[in-house]
Parts: C-alpha cells; structure tokens; sequence
C-alpha cells in the first residue's frame, strides 16, 4: 500500500504542477509525504521515494531552493539513520545527481562533508557511488574546496585496494581535469593518470587508455587551439579553417560519447549555420547538426552487407578486364568528334591499364616509408611549447600498436584529428608515427577510421606535411578493401585541394584504380568517386585531363548501373 501511494503521488506532483493555483499543495502535502518515505522500513518504499523525487526533480517541479532546504536534509538524514548498504547507495547517488542545483554554502558546508565521508564506507558500492558524484562537485566547489578537500580524496582513491575503484577513477579523471586550472591539470592530474596508465590491473589500464584521448584534448589552450571544453560537460570547438567563428557543442558525459562528438566535429564541411544558442543550464544545442553520421552517409548495409575478405583472384582478372575497358573506351572515342576534345588524339597518351597494373599497383607497406621508419618520442623533441605533458603523448602513441586490440586501437584512431589540434600542427612530427600505424593496422576498421578523416589532417598540418607524410598513405590506402577505400574517396577532392600541381598531376594516372572494386555490385563506390571527381575537375591540368581523367570519365559513362551514369553526366 505505501509503495503504490508512493508512486501516485510523483503522478500527482506533475499534475498539480501544471495548474498553478495546486502548486501550493506539492510542498504543502505531497513533497512531505515523499520525504517521509525515504525513512520507511520496507527497503522497496525507500527506493520507490527516491525514483519519484528523481523524476520530479528532473520535470523541474520543485525549484532549487527547495531542492536546497528540504530535499537534501533530508536525503542526508535517511542516509545516516539507515544501515541497509543499498539504501545509502541509492541516496548517496542521489545527492550526486543534485548538487549542482544547491548554494555553495549549503554545498560546502553539508553535501561536500556527507560524500567524501561517504567515500570512506567500508561498502564497495557506497564508495563508487561517492566517487561518481565528485565530477559534478568539481564544477560545483570552488577552488579552494577543489584543491583542499575533493582532490585529494580523489587521489586517494586513485591508489585504493580494490581495483574496481581505481577503475572508475580512471573513467572521471577526464571531467575532473575540465574543471582544474592548468596548474593542477599539469601537475596532480597528469601524475593520477601517469599511475592509472600503469596500474597493476589490466582492467584499469584498459579503461585509462579508452580515456586517454579525451584527457589530452582538456589540455587545449583556446588561445591557440579550437578546442573548449565548458562548465557544463561541452566540447566546444572553433574553427581555425575559416575567417568567421563557428561553434558547434555537444554533451558528452561518457568517453563513448566524447568520442562521437570528436568524430562529428573533425568531419563537419564548412558552411556552418551562424545560429547557435548557448545555454547557461544543463541543456546544449548543436549547431547546424542536420548532417549524415558515418552509419548513415558512409557504410550503408544495404552498400556494404558482407564482411570484407580479401579477393586473392582480383590481381589475376584485373588485366583482363583493363583490356576490356580500353576496347570499350576506344570504341566510344570513334563514335566522337575529334573537334569535342581540345587537344589532339594521340594513340601513345591512352591509359595502359596492364602497364599501370604491373608497376603501380603493388602494394608497399606505409612503414617501409623514409618519414615513417623512425618513431620520435616526445620526449625526445623541443616541449618548449607543447601543451600535453609528454608522458600522456607517449602512451597515447603506444596504443595504436595494441593489434591485439582492435577496439582500443580504433579509439586510438577516432581521437587522433582532436589531440593534433590539442597539441598543434608544429608537433604533427610527434603523431605522424601513430597515424602511419594506424592506417596499417590489421583490422579494417581501424584503417576506414584512418582513412575517413585524412583530408582534415592535410588541411591542418599544410601542403608541404601533406605531400611529404600523408601522400604515400593515401596512395597505400586507395588499394586497400573496399570499406577502407570509401573512407577515403569520400573526401578525395578535399585531400587534392591540399596537394601542389605538381603533386596532383603525378597522382592522374591512379584515377583509373578507382574503377576496380573487390565486387561489381558495389556501384555505390562508383558513384561517390563520380562525385568527388567532378568537385575535383579543376584541379587538375588540360593535359592531366585528356591523358588520364577523360578515359576514366568515360568508363564511368558506360557503367551498368543508370546512377553511376547519371552522376558521370556531370563530368
């Protein structure tokens, strides 16, 4: 009976708080009757009060004063007069949740106390849930609770005995270090992780390592990088690409999202809508945000349904059916005027596919590269103005060769355009490394995360890195699987814009590798090169054009597929 009176009564709080001559009855009658439930006997009724009070808390029925006054003492009072271990789980994660919505006098006078107390429980879970809430209290404290009290607590527990705790010290230190000063960011913070990195657990240090490169990006100086991180859990992000400022914001209050926030910001295409809203509350806007995600724009199933396995028989038919297409384009060249093309026929300028076969086409390993053999430890160049502490670049470095560890390598590879962004282009020489390793990896995951954002790294690190380190990656990628090539043909005219003319008219004659694909009916990738040539057109010279391009514009012209063809009309 008192649990289902319970329940009714959150029903009632919402329905009385849309009519405002009620509202006087919620904390007249209905809020107390809450409160009394949390010091009910039956463990069932104290769990059901303190789901009604999170969710009429959440629909902002009470307001903070009262969350202040009442609630609170509340919770503290049923959390100190019960023994049951679950109950004070329950509360404790609860006074968590709301600390944000009180004073900082209440807060450092009565909540700050009640959870590092609590952080001190013999109870396994009663600690965790003390240690969960201590992000939310360093945006809350001040700096000198921050520095005294919280802190120090936190690197406490950072050497507790029991590993699942260091664990979660792993998951919040990222937070944590949003809401520190450089000083201590630098210094305690880095020492923290520096630990966490190399705990005797695997487990802690697999999950320090998942964090790790969202903890470099809080290093960011916005006087010289794009990257903000607010009071409120938001990457922020500046574009250094264009005149104007641009801003996108996005909530991440776990690494996973942290991570796909980074993946929406190094991919987003200028223009970007000049609307956006920030808000002084908990709730975020996304500016612009009508774009495809990568699921959505990038591998489709309905593309891409099989799991990609290496064709051993594609470099044995692949001759043959250059031979085919020259036919093909040949016939089609007699069936045009000579007047349509602006520089003469000559038999000795058509695209020998078996020659270009036999001596491009082979596959060198990226690390066998004369940028890539070495790899320079940050440790190892002038830090003089770098940003991150060395120590954190170095196992950031390291986790791009876990191969036995796909997951954590492709975590690796998705937080790479945001930490060179944190630490700078003048240190690109510091990732080069890991970004070559990485668009090697074994798994072809790893490679398509690689390859999808090669293009912003040109733009970032200049013409000159861009031919020098990323051209013989791209050359290396653009012969890998299908799923891999798509990442980077998607951005192929971007990549070009980074490159000399010089570079571009080397890079002509791999325009016909485009037309391979690991399976026919994979029109899809023909279509996206179709369009990304035609953005790409000017780049390139009249003889590159009638050399090379023209002959792959034809092929394309004659695809089996109507839009792959209808995509080639506008070449």
């Amino acid at each position: 009976m008192r649990f289902d009176t319970v329940s009714t009564v959150g029903y009632l709080c919402t329905i009385f708080h849309q009519h405002e001559n009620l509202r006087s009855y919620i904390h007249s009658f209905l809020l107390p009757a809450i409160i009394k439930a949390l010091s009910d006997p039956a463990e069932q009724v104290i769990m059901r009060a303190q789901m009604v009070l999170t969710y009429i808390i959440s629909k902002g029925v009470i307001n903070n004063k009262t969350v202040e006054d009442i609630v609170c003492p509340a919770l503290i009072l049923a959390a100190n007069s019960t023994d049951d271990l679950h109950v004070q789980n329950n509360i404790v994660t609860l006074v968590g949740k709301i600390v944000l919505k009180i004073s900082d006098n209440v807060l450092c006078k009565t909540v700050l106390p009640f959870l590092i107390n609590k952080s001190h429980s013999d109870c396994i879970y009663v600690r965790l849930a003390a240690l969960l809430s201590f992000p939310e209290l360093g945006h809350a404290l001040d700096m000198d609770h921050k520095i005294k009290v919280l802190l120090p607590r936190y690197f406490e527990m950072c050497n507790d005995r029991v590993g699942t705790i260091r664990k979660t010290c792993a998951d919040i230190i990222t937070p944590l270090s949003v809401c520190c000063d450089d000083t201590l960011r630098r210094g305690p913070i880095t020492d923290a992780a520096g630990r966490l990195l190399s705990d005797s657990c695997k487990f802690v240090r697999q999950t320090a390592l998942e964090n790790l490169g969202p903890l470099i990006t809080t290093y960011a100086n916005p006087a010289v990088t794009s990257l903000v991180t607010t009071r409120t859990f938001i990457l922020m992000m500046v574009s250094n690409f264009t005149d104007d400022l641009h801003y996108i914001t996005m909530k991440c209050q776990t690494s996973q999202e942290y991570f796909k926030a980074t993946e929406l910001l190094m991919d987003r295409e200028k223009p970007w809508s000049n609307e956006t809203t920030m808000k002084n509350d908990n709730k975020f806007w996304v500016a612009d945000y009508n774009v495809k995600t990568e699921s959505e724009e990038l591998y489709s199933t309905f593309a891409y349904w099989r799991e990609p396995i290496c064709d051993t028989k594609s470099s044995f038919s692949f001759e043959n059916d250059c031979d085919d297409r020259e036919s093909e384009v040949e016939r089609l060249q007699t069936m045009i005027p000579n007047k349509l093309w602006y520089v003469p026929m000559n038999n000795n300028s058509n695209l020998n596919c078996t020659e270009m076969k036999k001596s491009e086409f082979e596959v060198k390993p990226i690390l066998e590269e004369g940028n890539g053999d070495s790899k320079p430890s940050a440790t190892e160049l002038n830090d003089h103005d770098l940003v991150v502490p060395t120590l954190l670049l170095d196992h950031y470095a390291d986790m791009a060769g876990a191969f036995d560890d796909s997951d954590l390598a492709s975590q690796c590879a998705c937080m790479l355009p945001a930490v060179l962004v944190t630490i700078g282009p003048t240190h690109w020489p510091l990732l080069r490394h890991t970004y070559y390793v990485l668009a090697s990896h074994r798994s072809w995951k790893v490679r398509r995360k690689a390859a999808s954002y090669i293009h912003k790294l040109a733009i970032y690190i200049g013409e000159e890195a861009t031919s020098r380190d990323l051209l013989p990656i791209f050359e290396s990628l653009v012969l890998d699987l299908d799923e891999v090539r798509s990442g980077a043909i998607d951005n192929f005219a971007a990549f070009l814009k980074m490159l000399s003319v010089t570079v571009r008219s080397d890079l002509a004659p791999m325009m016909c590798r485009f037309l391979k694909t690991d399976y026919e009916w994979n029109w899809r990738f023909r279509q996206n090169f179709c369009e990304q040539l035609a953005e790409s057109l000017h780049l390139f010279t009249p003889l590159d054009m009638y050399h090379h391009i023209h002959e792959v514009c034809l092929s394309l012209l004659m695809d089996r597929i109507s839009s792959v063809r209808q995509s080639a009309l506008s070449l």
